[in-house]
Formats: structure tokens, sequence, C-alpha cells
């Protein structure tokens, strides 16, 4: 079951505030997440895009009346969602009717687009009231079956931390944590394939909070945007290794991070972008003979040239402060000024408190 996007849109924009917070716990809290994906493949069309989400019982998704909240994309429509074992799917896909043609443009940026209309990219998007243990991606051919994993592109897992205060104490910030995991190594080799990694962040306060719609490259005001809001992470080299589950390129940990005082999200924006220097016989990355490849780009800006290749995509989070993303329970007329009166009545009522 699906339901009208613009209703949904303006009832999660106004019950994204959410009630008190937890004290002295890690606690993962409702978060908003879109991204553009590029098809990166020379020849190859395809035909749909599905999500999984290792690990995450389909309760987890947010849903209204029965309806499971994902982002309308241009081409395929609103996900539609179903359990596979232990593991949840997202499945964006029209019976093949509409196609991904390969975007062979070379690109550095998104351009100020969204992906909606552009030839060989795309948006795709949900809400999440829990974090999977592996998000994977991938790319369907015209009978819907998968045809390739979109594996350099990731997704953050996200955690609060609500510190323990004495009792008539005003309330700690939150401390909020964002943690992006390398690609999967396949093959059988020693690491995985190596992708580049830009990271943004900013916050925004009650008045100006990001709902799903919001999360677009073209909205600046919404998302962590470089020009905006300036780069938190220049260039960060993510690979796994097989044999280190705690080496240094495994995964790009924010750390617990004290939120704004009037912050009710913190959002981040990951840039995905090819490698292209080269790889030793354990297929580690290498840029040139001495230092990291991190160390190359930053001892020489130039080097970007030579190790950063073309914008894989690009993924916008939104990290709500405040508890998981509920929205007003089923009423028997369901009247579109009905539903946004009170959407509006439990936005005040639910909102954060500043103190304990």
């Amino acid at each position: 079951m699906q339901i009208k996007q613009p209703l949904f849109a303006v009832l999660l924009g106004s019950c994204a505030a959410f009630g008190g917070s937890i004290a002295n716990a890690s606690t993962t809290y409702g978060s908003l997440s879109n991204f553009d994906v590029f098809n990166d493949s020379s020849t190859t069309s395809y035909y749909g895009f599905e999500i999984e989400l290792e690990g995450l019982d389909m309760s987890s998704i947010p849903n209204y009346n029965g309806s499971y909240y994902t982002y309308q994309n241009w081409h395929y429509g609103t996900g539609e969602i179903k359990a596979s074992g232990a593991n949840t799917i997202v499945r964006y896909y029209d019976g093949g009717a509409h196609a991904t043609t390969p975007y062979t443009t070379s690109i550095l940026d998104t351009g100020g687009h969204s992906c909606i209309t552009i030839d060989g990219c795309e948006h795709f998007g949900l809400a999440l009231n829990n974090n999977p243990t592996a998000t994977r991606y991938y790319w369907l051919d015209q009978a819907g079956n998968r045809a390739t994993q979109v594996n350099l592109m990731g997704a953050p897992t996200v955690n609060i931390v609500q510190p323990d205060v004495p009792a008539g104490q005003p309330a700690a910030a939150p401390q909020v944590q964002f943690v992006m995991e390398a690609p999967e190594v396949n093959g059988g080799n020693k690491f995985s394939d190596a992708v580049w990694v830009k990271v943004m962040k900013t916050e925004l306060n009650l008045e100006h909070m990001a709902d799903l719609n919001d999360l677009m490259a073209d909205n600046p005001d919404k998302i962590a945007d470089a020009e905006q809001d300036g780069v938190e992470v220049e260039w960060k080299l993510l690979q796994r290794r097989a044999d280190k589950p705690d080496a240094i390129n495994n995964k790009l940990d924010s750390g617990e991070q004290a939120a704004g005082a009037d912050a009710e999200q913190v959002l981040r924006t990951y840039q995905f972008f090819a490698f292209t220097g080269t790889y030793d016989p354990d297929h580690e990355a290498t840029c040139l003979d001495v230092g990291s490849c991190e160390d190359d780009l930053q001892d020489d800006p130039t080097n970007v040239e030579h190790f950063v290749g073309r914008l894989i995509g690009q993924q916008m989070v939104a990290a709500n402060l405040n508890g998981p993303v509920v929205f007003p329970a089923e009423v028997p007329v369901p009247s579109a000024v009905w539903l946004f009166g009170s959407a509006l009545i439990g936005f005040a009522g639910i909102s954060r408190r500043k103190s304990a």
C-alpha cells in the first residue's frame, strides 16, 4: 500500500520533533536519508533499484496507516517494502517500463541538481528508526532481477548518546555519532575496492528542520553543503582490510560530537568518488611511492586530478535528536485538513525540552 507523497511530507515535517531524551544511554533515533546514485556502466541500462537492509525488521521503517514512508522516485515511484528473512528490502521497480541509462559525463560535483531529471542518475531515500547491520544497493535488470551491486556507495549508521546529568540541572547536549563503513571485500581479495569520500556537516534548529523530501542536492538550506557549511572531511580513502577489522581505512567514524544548543537535527552529506590510483598485488590502493594516498592529496592538491575520479553518488542524511519518527494514529475520516491540524498539535506537545 502506498500513500500520496505531498500529504505525507507535510506530516513528516510537522512531526519530526520527538519526546524526552533517554539519560545515560546510547540510542538510535530517527534518521532520514536520501541519496543520488549514478549509473556508471558504460553500456548497460538498468530498470529499477533495491536497497537491502541487513538485520532490520520492517517495523523499523516508519509508516502511516500501514503505509511505509520512502522517497518517491521520478521514474520508479515509491519504494515498496518487503521482508526477506531477517532483512528488509526496499524495491523500486515499475515492471521494466522505465530505464536508467549510463551516465557518461565526467563530473566532480552534483552541479546543484538532485538526479531527478538527469539521464543516468536517480534519487532514492527512506526514513529509519533503527540501524541495519549493513546496507546494500543493487541496480535491477528489465525483469526485476539484481544486475549490479553498487558497492562503492554506503549508508552511515547513526547513534545518539544522551549524557546523564544531576537532577535539577539543565540537560546536556546530545552526543551524535555517524559511522560510514568501507566497501565489502569481494572476490577473495585481501582488500576491498577503494573509494574516496568527502564529508560536509551542518545542524538545523526546530524552525528549520528538514523532512525526507528536503534532503535534495539542489536544496542547500536543508542539507550539509560545501559552500554553505564548509567541509568536515576533505578526502578520506575508504578501503576494507579483511584480516584487520580495526584497520584505519575500514571506516570513517565521526566520534561522539556534542550537538549545538538549539540543534534538533544533525546533517551530513557524504560524496563518493572513484579511486583512480593503482592497486598492489594484494589489491591495496597505492598512489605515490611515499606516504598514503591521503597524504599525497594533502601535500599536493593537484594530485586530486590523478587519484580522484568521477562522482559515484551522494548520501544526504539527517539525524533527529528527539526519538523515533512517529506519525499520527489512524483516524476514521482522513480529512487532509484534520490530519494537518493533528500533526501540528502533536508537534507542539512532543518537542524536546532543553532542561531536565
